[in-house]
């Protein structure tokens, strides 16, 4: 049995995730898919999480047995002092991104080094299910001739 640390299981969780979400394309549907039934672990996993999400999402409301009332605070200076707050936070990120792009522009010494790219192996596995099934494949277009040089 595979562990979740395994790459190929964490991404299928991460696909799990989409899928509860309602954001997961076809591509990565047909993937997950096929890492479920590659891999009893995760398919046993995955299969919970879809359980508990549609007995969440399927559960009544619940209605509170008393009113409840929200408080709203006085208007009044606090209204001026949050807005003056606001503005100076969104001068000062302002600043901040644009201290960013000027350094990632620059590219002198004080410029910060570049990560090395992260290398990905990919198993034949992994390829293999990188191609979509045959009903999701677009058929062949036809190639039609060209017009003809030459004035023939």
């Amino acid at each position: 049995m595979r562990t979740i640390s395994d790459r190929g299981c964490s991404r299928a969780f991460a696909w799990a995730s989409l899928e509860l979400d309602g954001e997961l394309s076809q591509l990565e549907s047909v993937l997950l898919e096929r890492h479920l039934e590659r891999c009893a672990g995760c398919a046993a996993r995955v299969g919970e999480l879809r359980a508990l999400s549609s007995a969440l999402r399927t559960a009544p409301l619940e209605v509170p047995s008393e009113p409840v009332f929200v408080v709203s605070p006085r208007r009044g200076r606090s209204g001026t002092l949050a807005a003056k707050v606001a503005v100076a936070a969104t001068l000062a990120l302002a600043a901040g991104g644009l201290g960013v792009l000027a350094g990632s522009l620059g590219g002198g010494p004080g410029a910060p080094e570049q990560e090395e790219p992260e290398l990905v192996f990919l198993t034949p596995d992994d390829v293999r299910d990188m191609r979509p099934p045959r009903e999701l494949q677009e058929p062949p277009r036809p190639v039609l001739p060209g017009p003809r040089l030459g004035g023939v």
